[in-house]
């Protein structure tokens, strides 16, 4: 399988060409920076899926280019990734054809899988199943309105004044919700809560 990379940040995509690069039945025949450049990179690669960051160079949401590049190369397989726990990512992926959507929490291990799956003609995509919630259960009203907030992409200070409570507060609350949740950092709680549909972030 003949893979294309696309992330903007160049430790990370030389990173991801080492660490796929290792696996036998992948060949990375070209890597990119911009979502820009995906399609021009197709034409002198034959890349038979494409493995892209979502925010890419000068800030370039790939999304926007998918639908031309399934209409040029229907044939072609995009996986597409992100660090940043945004549902309307996830919708709009599956409405332009971006094939699978994952998370950058995820192992080499798990990423090989979703990009053998999908050029096997899967569909991966984070679950919404509801009965995943057990975890949130036990946060309180507080704590469920900062996580909501963290959701949304706001700072502990912006939370603080968007709740009017000190910033110690809010420091509090986010320690709380770790120790119930078992996560190592509020960005794993978004992540999980909001790939599994457990909080919409607006």
């Amino acid at each position: 399988m003949k893979l294309l990379i696309c992330e903007d940040q160049q430790i990370l995509l030389d990173g991801l060409v080492s660490s796929l690069s290792k696996e036998k039945s992948f060949e990375v025949v070209g890597s990119t920076t911009s979502a820009e450049e995906i399609l021009s990179c197709l034409a002198k690669t034959q890349a038979d899926l494409v493995l892209t960051d979502i925010i890419t160079k000068d800030k370039k949401n790939v999304l926007d280019y998918v639908a031309r590049l399934k209409e040029q190369y229907p044939e072609v397989k995009v996986v597409a990734i992100t660090g940043f726990p945004d549902i309307t990512f996830m919708e709009k992926a599956r409405k332009v054809g971006v094939n699978s959507f994952v998370y950058k929490n995820i192992s080499t291990d798990e990423l090989i899988s979703v990009i053998k799956n999908t050029y096997a003609g899967y569909s991966v995509f984070p679950s919404r199943d509801k009965t995943r919630n057990a975890f949130l259960q036990s946060l309180s009203d507080a704590e469920m309105t900062v996580l909501r907030l963290y959701c949304r992409g706001l700072e502990r200070e912006q939370i603080a004044q968007e709740m009017f409570i000190s910033q110690s507060s809010v420091k509090s609350h986010i320690s709380s919700i770790l120790q119930k949740t078992g996560f190592s950092s509020m960005a794993r709680v978004a992540i999980y809560a909001v790939s599994t549909g457990l909080i919409f972030a607006e």
